[in-house]
């Protein structure tokens, strides 16, 4: 009872179910009130034709105009019955229906050529005899709407009215109320940029009405701000980057160009062209390079250069450049190469870069070694390669933030490994994503659109 209490002090509440059902009751008594007084009005005028027509009787029967004539119509007819002399004033009344004060409200009547009157809660009809100056006089007690079965015809049901149409906008109130306050709740989650966005209720984000519109169109509207955000604050982050990257590849191109010169010239002298060392120092030149290029690609992308390649033997290149990696890591690598070719139109260099970049993310999530397995499947529109690992697999914040800048959980990592693989991939028209296997360890698949089909290509 205090918690309906305490919902019905909801302004609300108040102001849709007092007017509604105040407006219910005032209509009812209003119409009710109507029905009386045309009752009323009604009852009159069988009283006035009563008053006529038994007049009429007793004239044309010629019947004496008493006391006891009067006693005997107000038997048969219900009512108090008089005759009246207007020349004398003299009554001749049934019982005790003449009261102080009546000869005059009758006298007053009579004079404003009155058919009915009121006079001390009574209803009175007046009819003259035409042959001679006597009046018969009906009366009988104002009969009230409440008295009657009329009364409980309208007052009940306009009670019941009144009740049900109170609960109907307390229904009503209530429909709006509840969604409108879990709305409330919500509201101060839109402040809130980060971590996981908390939804409506299905009660207020499933419904059909204005309401439900509105709710879907604030989660909506809330889901593209935090998107905003985070553009926002990710391409802060890479502008930062990039004149960081700018500048440190300005510094670490030139002595790199350096070292690699002077390894090509060591390499000239006869006692250093087999040289391990040499060949040490143009390697780590290059992975230096190559670390430079990912760092200025992924804060400055360009378009990507495409020409037509075969999918799988941009990836079995790539994979024979590492061979000496992964057989460092212990790791063993298998090919599932299809039959047919897969074409696409790409950069060569940036999409073996992005195969590197995922085999050597794979070798490294296996520190014991292990087994690297990479298919190709084909679809109508699409060449997919599907590289598998038998490592512990992504966790669940790995999977949550695949791709992000500066994200890694490997010691050591900077994480733009993925995020140039996401750039290029993208770039491309691809798309690129990750899972872990049932069956333990990782699996990344990397989506390219085929190329249209040439003469050249295999029936």
């Amino acid at each position: 009872m205090l918690r309906l209490l305490n919902k019905f002090s909801g302004s609300l509440y108040r102001g849709l179910t007092l007017p509604f059902s105040l407006f219910v009751l005032l209509a009812s008594l209003a119409l009710a009130g109507y029905i009386s007084y045309w009752s009323q009005r009604d009852a009159l005028r069988q009283l006035e034709q009563m008053a006529k027509t038994n007049a009429k009787f007793v004239e044309e029967l010629q019947l004496p105009k008493s006391s006891a004539l009067a006693e005997k119509l107000s038997t048969v007819l219900g009512v108090w019955v008089g005759f009246y002399d207007t020349e004398s004033a003299n009554p001749k009344f049934a019982n005790a229906a003449w009261s102080a004060g009546f000869r005059d409200a009758l006298n007053e009547a009579l004079a404003e050529n009155k058919a009915t009157f009121q006079f001390a809660e009574k209803e009175i009809a007046i009819a003259p005899f035409e042959r001679e100056p006597m009046q018969i006089v009906l009366i009988r007690e104002t009969r009230s709407i409440l008295a009657t079965g009329l009364g409980n015809t309208v007052l009940i049901p306009t009670l019941i009215l009144t009740l049900a149409c109170g609960g109907l906008a307390y229904y009503l109130a209530h429909r709006i109320v509840k969604p409108l306050s879990s709305l409330t709740n919500w509201l101060p989650h839109l402040k809130q940029d980060e971590g996981p966005a908390p939804g409506l209720p299905e009660s207020v984000s499933g419904r059909s009405d204005e309401i439900g519109e509105l709710a879907r169109s604030l989660e909506a509207t809330h889901q593209r701000l935090r998107e905003e955000q985070s553009r926002r604050r990710q391409s802060e982050r890479m502008a930062a980057l990039g004149r960081i990257a700018t500048s440190l590849a300005h510094e670490i191109r030139n002595p790199a160009s350096s070292i690699g010169l002077h390894a090509d010239l060591l390499a000239r002298q006869p006692s250093l062209s087999d040289s391990e060392s040499v060949e040490l120092i143009r390697t780590e030149v290059d992975r230096i390079t190559d670390l430079v290029n990912q760092w200025l690609f992924v804060v400055r992308p360009a378009p990507p250069q495409s020409s037509r390649h075969n999918f799988v033997t941009l990836v079995a290149r790539t994979s024979k450049s590492l061979r000496a990696t992964m057989d460092h890591a212990n790791a063993t690598l298998r090919i599932a190469e299809p039959t047919d070719p897969l074409p696409v139109n790409c950069d060569h260099a940036r999409i073996e870069q992005v195969v590197r970049n995922l085999l050597v993310n794979a070798v490294q999530a296996m520190p014991e070694g292990g087994d690297i397995r990479v298919d190709f499947e084909r679809t109508d529109k699409h060449a997919v390669l599907v590289i598998h690992d038998s490592g512990p697999g992504f966790s669940k914040d790995a999977l949550e933030h695949f791709g992000e800048p500066f994200f890694s959980e490997r010691e050591g990592g900077m994480g733009i490994g993925l995020t140039l693989a996401r750039e290029v991939v993208e770039a491309h028209d691809g798309k690129i994503d990750a899972s872990n296997d049932p069956d333990g360890g990782a699996c990344v698949h990397v989506q390219l659109p085929l190329a249209k089909p040439t003469k050249e290509d295999p029936a």
